[in-house]
């Protein structure tokens, strides 16, 4: 595989100018920035065939101390790029007692750059369906509606395919998704990445 990735758009800081707090506890916290569109070019070969590609990517790059605390038991992050060239990122974490937590945060970052600060009451996700694992038996969410009103937002997530768990030291689901829905009532897609730990 060789490819080529370029910055549609400038760096984005998450959180608060890159310092993302995951919890109240004492360290966990982390340094956060992104590059959310990134044009893609270049090839792939599998045996001794080679496909040219093009695309769009997203690089992250995260420092953390610990990420949980006692009361949570894992998160669900989203970063999604949509057709009107701007970009969302979100993670909700999950608590033992089920309650929402007010942790949950994250951002949009429009056509031009600019950012708009999401928290844990702007954004609604709704599970749609799930997915039980043939591998591990674990169930995980596998069809998403967020909800941002505040924003016009009104977006389906579905995964490309089901069955995008990693079973490494620890199960946890990672994988790409695709996007439709609407934008102040204007027809919107994109394609994007979830990531779902702590699931039994």
């Amino acid at each position: 595989m060789s490819l080529l990735l370029e910055p549609d758009k400038k760096i984005a800081l998450q959180g608060l100018d890159g310092f993302s707090q995951k919890n109240a506890q004492a360290g966990n916290a982390s340094y956060y920035y992104s590059y959310t569109r990134m044009t893609t070019t270049g090839s792939i070969q599998v045996k001794q065939q080679r496909f040219d590609m093009t695309g769009s990517s997203w690089m992250d790059r995260e420092w953390s101390s610990a990420s949980l605390s006692t009361e949570q038991v894992g998160w669900d992050w989203f970063a999604l790029q949509l057709s009107d060239h701007s970009e969302l990122m979100f993670y909700r974490f999950r608590r033992k007692d089920g309650k929402q937590d007010h942790n949950n945060a994250g951002a949009i970052f429009n056509a031009d750059g600019s950012k708009i600060s999401l928290t844990f009451s702007d954004v609604a996700i709704k599970v749609m369906e799930h997915w039980k694992s043939p591998h591990t038996q674990i169930s995980y969410p596998a069809k998403w509606h967020l909800s941002i009103p505040g924003l016009g937002l009104e977006l389906d997530v579905i995964p490309l395919i089901n069955d995008q768990e990693l079973r490494v030291r620890y199960q946890y689901w990672e994988g790409a998704v695709s996007v439709n829905g609407q934008k102040y009532d204007q027809d919107v897609s994109g394609q994007g990445y979830v990531e779902l730990t702590g699931y039994q």
